[in-house]
């Protein structure tokens, strides 16, 4: 955990020093069709966040900080894609915070790659495909994720839809589930704020076998200083099976050309 710490406040540091253009996409669960450019990294860090599920039997409370998603652009239109979350868990939730557990959990490797930008009411078309890791509690083995992604870039708004599916393992057994997910994006400027958005988004996740988990989100972006976008976000579950509440705030800087060469 240390280690992820000092990891976070390096990424700061650097993101107040390096000005450059920003292409945020927290605090979403899904994605958009665009990609950071050639030798660029980009940061989405998760200051905070929680959340309370209550569920038959022990209801649950997660505290997660940090939260990283490691962006890094590749030729012909691409990038890799790395994160995870921090999580310290309270789950035998009675009114104050107990840490009892503490893990890494939703620890992925993707690639990325936009295969064709479009215009006006034509979208931006991009693929995500990628490798989860057995990092949360009673998890082994590999899963497998992909996602199809659509954009629009239009003059008052920017909406993505992202569709896709791939595997899930129960904790403590070794059986696979099929899984699909899903997502919409809105993002609105306020025009009285140029640099202020309102942003919302409905997203789930259907397991095979189980009940639709889906919930919605809203929250607000500011572009600042250094072109650092800062956001503020709460989301709430739609049906008993979804997180009951939460919240999140971070920030996503991009840092500049890593090689000479660079675009």
């Amino acid at each position: 955990m240390w280690k992820c710490l000092l990891f976070v406040k390096w990424c700061t540091l650097v993101g107040f020093v390096v000005p450059a253009q920003v292409f945020a996409l927290r605090p979403f669960v899904t994605t958009d069709a665009d990609v950071i450019e050639t030798n660029h990294i980009e940061i989405e860090l998760g200051l905070f966040g929680l959340h309370e599920r209550k569920q038959p039997g022990t209801d649950e409370f997660t505290l997660e900080a940090p939260s990283i998603r490691f962006n890094y652009g590749l030729p012909w239109d691409s990038e890799i894609v790395l994160e995870t979350v921090g999580e310290l868990i309270d789950n035998e939730y009675a009114g104050a915070l107990g840490i009892k557990e503490k893990q890494f959990a939703s620890t992925a490797g993707f690639y990325k790659k936009v295969w064709w930008r479009g215009h006006d009411w034509i979208p931006n078309f991009a693929t995500e495909t990628g490798i989860l890791f057995p990092t949360e509690k009673n998890t082994s083995g590999l899963d497998f994720e992909g996602a199809a992604i659509f954009s629009w870039y239009l003059r008052r708004f920017t909406c993505h839809l992202t569709l896709g599916g791939g595997t899930e393992k129960a904790a403590s057994e070794n059986n696979t589930r099929g899984l699909f997910i899903y997502g919409a994006i809105l993002d609105v400027p306020l025009p009285q704020y140029k640099k202020l958005h309102f942003v919302t988004e409905y997203s789930g996740e259907k397991v095979e076998n189980a009940i639709l988990e889906h919930q919605l989100l809203g929250g607000l972006v500011w572009e600042g200083l250094k072109d650092i976008e800062y956001d503020i976000a709460g989301f709430t579950g739609l049906n008993s099976e979804s997180v009951d509440w939460g919240m999140t705030m971070g920030i996503t800087f991009i840092i500049g050309k890593t090689t000479k060469g660079g675009q």
